[in-house]
């Protein structure tokens, strides 16, 4: 009888999930290691391999990815009524007149990243006026940021472009984050 065994990768080695593409494998997913070194989603398999010869690369849960997604949407409603999913990046909460059932808007971001890493997920959370600031900040900010309507200019000019939707307007306040275990955490285009 053989056995294998695999050991996770190391931080600095550059890991992508596969899927079919129409020439091969293509890239799906990516860890910061691999963004870092300049690979991106939908490139050939072969040819990062050519450039990068130390890649791992793993095939990506299409149905997986899907299935977890659809069962953290409707987990996530233990912080407010109104969720959704954000294209394939991630969730997207209406927190309005929420936050203070969890002790505020801090106290409830601390709660979301707390209660994924208890899942073995990584959250990037953030709260702004709109979705698309929300959206924006949760990619590109600091991981946990919480941004006030006459903040928004500032704290998205870090952002790589202004999103559709990021001008404020009278709304409650919008969480949104992406959570992936380890390589998936790359949908979430952030540094760590």
């Amino acid at each position: 009888m053989i056995a294998q065994y695999r050991s996770v990768p190391g931080d600095e080695v550059p890991v992508v999930l596969s899927r079919d593409g129409t020439h091969g494998p293509v890239v799906h997913g990516l860890s910061a290691a691999a963004t870092m070194r300049g690979i991106e989603a939908g490139a050939r398999v072969v040819d990062v391999q050519a450039i990068h010869p130390d890649l791992h690369v793993e095939p990506a849960d299409l149905e997986g990815d899907e299935a977890l997604i659809q069962r953290l949407v409707h987990w996530a409603r233990r912080w407010c009524p109104w969720t959704a999913r954000d294209q394939d990046h991630g969730l997207l909460l209406d927190v309005t007149g929420c936050t203070h059932l969890f002790g505020g808007e801090v106290a409830m971001l601390r709660d979301i990243r707390s209660r994924f890493a208890l899942q073995g997920l990584t959250a990037r959370v953030a709260m702004a006026p709109t979705p698309g600031a929300a959206q924006a900040l949760a990619r590109f900010g600091s991981g946990a940021q919480i941004c006030g309507a006459e903040d928004v200019a500032t704290a998205l000019a870090p952002c790589p472009s202004p999103p559709c939707g990021w001008m404020p307007r009278p709304r409650g306040s919008w969480t949104v984050w992406a959570s992936r275990p380890l390589a998936r955490s790359a949908i979430c285009p952030a540094p760590p």
